[in-house]
C-alpha cells in the first residue's frame, strides 16, 4: 500500500472497513471524507482501522465525527480501531479532545468488525 494510504476493505461482507495508514491531517481529510462516503453509501457497518496510522490531526476527527453521526441516522454502526499500541501521534489528539466517549473506540479489529455489525443491528431495531 501506498504511503498515508486510505482504503476500504470489505472483506468481512457486512462490515466496510476503512484502513488509514500513516499522517493525516487537513490536506488528506478530503480523501477520507470519500472513503467515508463510499462506505456510508454501501449500507452496514464501518470500521475506521487507525492502526497503522501514526498522526491524525483534528480536520482528519471533524471526518470521523461527521461519519459517525451520519452513521447514527442511518443505523449503521461505526467504531474506530486503534490497535493494542496506539501510535502517540493517534493517542494525543484522542486525549487532547476527549472524543472517545463520543467516537466509540476499541483496540482490535476483530472486536471493532463485530461491534460494527452489531450496533447497527441494535440501532436498526
Amino acid at each position: 500500500m501506498e504511503a498515508n494510504a486510505i482504503v476500504l476493505d470489505d472483506t468481512p461482507g457486512d462490515v466496510i472497513v476503512v484502513v488509514v495508514e500513516g499522517e493525516h491531517d487537513i490536506y488528506t481529510a478530503p480523501t477520507l471524507r470519500e472513503r467515508l462516503d463510499e462506505a456510508l453509501s454501501r449500507g452496514g457497518g464501518i470500521v475506521v482501522d487507525l492502526t497503522a496510522a501514526t498522526f491524525v490531526d483534528s480536520s482528519v476527527l471533524g471526518a470521523l465525527l461527521d461519519a459517525r453521526r451520519r452513521a447514527l441516522e442511518s443505523a449503521q454502526g461505526f467504531i474506530v480501531c486503534v490497535g493494542d499500541t496506539v501510535e502517540p501521534g493517534v493517542q494525543r489528539i484522542l486525549d487532547i479532545t476527549g472524543l472517545v466517549p463520543v467516537l466509540p473506540v476499541m483496540r482490535g479489529r476483530d472486536e471493532a468488525i463485530e461491534a460494527a455489525r452489531s450496533n447497527g443491528a441494535d440501532a436498526a431495531g
